[in-house]
């Protein structure tokens, strides 16, 4: 009897302790900590892949994973993680791709996973009203004081080929080190035509 009376308690306690899961849009100071801010309708899915923007002498290449339930070090999120590539006039200027393996999902030049509305920074004039985008951050290892957003918008008339636009715009809002300094990612800021490889 003690055996099964154990199983039942210790399963009750699991249930209890169990954090509460909530959508991707949910507002962190809205829910306690421990929560699952989970990809409930799986819009983090249609991001994945190796996307490419091709104009004129310049490559973007861009390479997106999603992870499941990663500890962020109070809460547990679905994320995109990602690295990338630009290349101008056949000048390699930075190349992050070889770091797409890195287990650490916070060691990752791409990484995030607001779902953002059509109001929102970056607006979007021409979205449809109900139509929802990714907002991240993108980092360049030789800047690391700028803050920068990438938003992604997947195009859902462009079936074939699978087709996005990558929005990279400054936050603002951050003390250069010095005059000299840039003020600015190696990849311009502006939107980008993405292609799905």
């Amino acid at each position: 009897m003690k055996p099964i009376f154990l199983i039942a308690f210790f399963t009750v306690l699991s249930c209890k302790s169990q954090s509460p899961v909530v959508g991707l849009d949910a507002y962190r100071h809205n829910t306690v900590d421990g929560a699952y801010f989970k990809d409930l309708n799986n819009e983090l899915n249609k991001f994945e892949g190796t996307w490419v923007c091709n104009i004129s002498g310049m490559t973007f290449t861009i390479k997106i994973l999603k992870k499941t339930m990663v500890f962020n070090g109070k809460d547990y999120e679905d994320i995109l993680i990602g690295e990338y590539k630009y290349v101008e006039n056949g000048n390699e200027v930075i190349n992050t791709l070889a770091n797409i393996n890195n287990s650490n999902s916070a060691k990752h030049n791409i990484y995030g996973r607001r779902i953002i509305a059509n109001d929102m920074y970056v607006k979007c004039d021409d979205c449809l009203p109900s139509e929802r985008r990714v907002k991240l951050f993108i980092t360049d290892s030789e800047r690391k004081y700028l803050s920068v957003s990438l938003v992604l918008r997947y195009l859902t008339d462009e079936a074939n080929p699978e087709k996005m636009t990558a929005t990279i715009k400054s936050n603002g809002g951050v003390i250069i080190p010095d005059d000299n300094s840039p003020t600015s990612l190696r990849v311009p800021y502006g939107e980008y035509l993405m292609i799905k490889q």
